[in-house]
C-alpha cells in the first residue's frame, strides 16, 4: 500500500510548481490546504480544497507536510515562521530550490544554521531523486562490488520563450539556478550514493566549463536584469567527466534526458533514461527496464518523501544522502560555478569542498555588472 502524508498545505499554490503539486495531492487523496493571494484558477473547483486567505492562520495549520511552492524571496517569511513554531513541535517543510536568491548567496549558511538549531525537517524539491526510475538505477549499480562512473551526459529543456504558452510569463532566475541544478543534484545523489557521501565526490578536485545565452521572455517588463536562458557546461569531478545541456530558448528539446556510463566489476555498462511525464523510459545496456512513461513526478515526491519521513530518522536525512539544506547549498554553489564560468568565459577549478563552499565571495563580487552580458 502507497504511503502517503495524510494532509498537506501548499503555499503558493496557483503557481506553475504549486498547481502541480495540488493537483498531484487531490488525485492521491490527500486533503489538501492552500495559501495564494492570487486569483484561483478558473479549472478549479474550490470545494477540492480548503483555501486559506490568511497567511498567519494558513501557517499555523496543523497539517502533516508544509510546502512552500515559492521563490526565494517570496519564501522567507513563511519558512522562517514554521522554523520558529518548530520550537514547539516537530514540522515537516519541503522547499522549492533553489536554497536562496542567486544574488544573496549568504542566504545559504543562514538557512542552514536556522534550520539545525530548529525542529524542523527541511527537504528540497528536485523530483528526479525520489523518482522510482533513479532508485531503480542506484538499485542495479549496488549489485556489484565496484563501480566507476565514466561518463554522464545529461539534457534538460523545454521552450520557455513561446509568447502563446501561459507559463512562461512566470518569471524566471538564471537557468543554472532555476534548471541546471536539477542536473547538478542528479550528478550529485547519484555519485554520493555510490561513495556514500557527498563530501568526497566534491573532494577530487572540480572543474567547470559553461557558455550561456540570454533569455528572451515573452515579458522582459517582469525582469530588472536579463537572465541566462540557455546553458551548455562541461564538468569534471575526480575522474568523471560530465556533459551538461539546459535550454530553455525557443524550439528547444522538451526532455530530461539521462546518459550514465561506466565500469561495474570491470564491465562497461550504459544506462539511459527520460524523466518527461509521458515519455518516461529506463534501459540498461539496450535492454528495456520497468517503468510507467505516464508516472507523476509529483506524485513520487509525495509518496518517496513521506516513507523518508515515516522510515528515518531527523539527523539522518538532514545529514545523509537526501536533499537536505546542506545538498540543496552544495547544488546552489555549483550553479554558482556554471553562471560565474559563463560569465569570465574561462574555466573554474576547485581542489577541494573547502574552495567550493567558500566560492560565495566570487559570486558576490560579479553583482555590479549582475544584469548585462
Amino acid at each position: 500500500m502507497q504511503e502517503l502524508p495524510p494532509t498537506i498545505a501548499i503555499a503558493g499554490a496557483w503557481g506553475y510548481i504549486g498547481r502541480k503539486f495540488l493537483d498531484a495531492a487531490l488525485g492521491l487523496g490527500i486533503k489538501s490546504f492552500v495559501y495564494d493571494p492570487g486569483e484561483a484558477p478558473a479549472d478549479l473547483p474550490l470545494t477540492s480544497v480548503t483555501r486559506l486567505s490568511d497567511e498567519t492562520a494558513f501557517y499555523r495549520l496543523q497539517t502533516a507536510l508544509f510546502h512552500l511552492a515559492l521563490h526565494p524571496q517570496h519564501r522567507t517569511n513563511g519558512f522562517y515562521r514554521l522554523l520558529e513554531r518548530s520550537n514547539q513541535e516537530p514540522i515537516l517543510i519541503l522547499n522549492e530550490k533553489p536554497i536562496a536568491r542567486p544574488e544573496h548567496p549568504a542566504q545559504c549558511r543562514q538557512i542552514l544554521q536556522a534550520v539545525e538549531q530548529s525542529r524542523a525537517l527541511v527537504l528540497y524539491d528536485f523530483p528526479e531523486l525520489f523518482d522510482p526510475v533513479t532508485h531503480r538505477i542506484l538499485q542495479f549499480l549496488s549489485g556489484f562490488e565496484k563501480v566507476e562512473i565514466t561518463h554522464i551526459y545529461l539534457y534538460r529543456g523545454k521552450d520557455r520563450e513561446a509568447a502563446a504558452n501561459p507559463r512562461n510569463y512566470k518569471p524566471m532566475v538564471h537557468i543554472q539556478y532555476q534548471e541546471s541544478v536539477h542536473c547538478l543534484a542528479f550528478i550529485l545523489y547519484l555519485l554520493g550514493t555510490l561513495e556514500k557521501g557527498f563530501q568526497p565526490v566534491l573532494s577530487r578536485g572540480i572543474s567547470v566549463t559553461a557558455a550561456a545565452q540570454p533569455y528572451c521572455p515573452p515579458n522582459p517588463e517582469a525582469y530588472p536584469y536579463v537572465v541566462d536562458g540557455k546553458c551548455d557546461f562541461a564538468l569534471s569531478l575526480g575522474r568523471t567527466t560530465i556533459e551538461g545541456h539546459t535550454d530553455f530558448k525557443q524550439n528547444a528539446l522538451l526532455k530530461k534526458q539521462r546518459i550514465i556510463k561506466g565500469l561495474a566489476d570491470q564491465r562497461p555498462f550504459t544506462i539511459e533514461a527520460d524523466y518527461l511525464e509521458g515519455h518516461k523510459y529506463l534501459t540498461i545496456d539496450g535492454r528495456p527496464q520497468p517503468c510507467d512513461p505516464g508516472a507523476s513526478s509529483y506524485q513520487n515526491v509525495l509518496s518517496t518523501l513521506w516513507h523518508w519521513y515515516t522510515h528515518v530518522d531527523r539527523d539522518r536525512l538532514l545529514h545523509g544522502l537526501y536533499p537536505h539544506p546542506e545538498f540543496a547549498w552544495l547544488t546552489f554553489q555549483l550553479s554558482s560555478a556554471l553562471w560565474r564560468s559563463s560569465w569570465d568565459q574561462k574555466q573554474i577549478t576547485f581542489s577541494s569542498l573547502e574552495e567550493l563552499v567558500q566560492f560565495e565571495a566570487g559570486f558576490a563580487a560579479a553583482q555590479k555588472e549582475f544584469c548585462h552580458y
